[in-house]
């Protein structure tokens, strides 16, 4: 019960990312850059955990995990997109078509 209610938190709240970079793709775009202070107030309504913006966790935070239960499969991977670049310094995430080169 506790991990199915988990995991419609985590799908509420990354899908509103997914909803957003869905929309991207329907309207031709294959390659979208995102501040983070997007993503957190118009997107998602609230803050990236701290591992999205830590130096030595955030490329496992953004890499998503594999098809399943996570963040990075509600927020971009089901959607058709992948992150091809993270930049802590300018607090930027970009996220390509997946198929596309980087």
């Amino acid at each position: 019960m506790d991990e199915d209610r988990r995991v419609r938190g985590v799908e509420r709240m990354y899908g509103a990312l997914g909803a957003h970079l869905a929309a991207r793709a329907a309207a031709g775009e294959r390659r979208v850059t995102l501040t983070f202070a997007v993503i957190e107030g118009t997107i998602l309504g609230g803050p990236l955990p701290r591992s999205a913006r830590h130096a030595r966790h955030y490329r496992h935070w953004w890499r998503g995990g594999s098809a399943g239960y996570t963040h990075g499969w509600y927020g971009w991977q089901r959607v058709g997109w992948h992150v091809a670049a993270v930049d802590l310094a300018a607090e930027t995430v970009t996220f390509v078509r997946a198929g596309d080169t980087e």
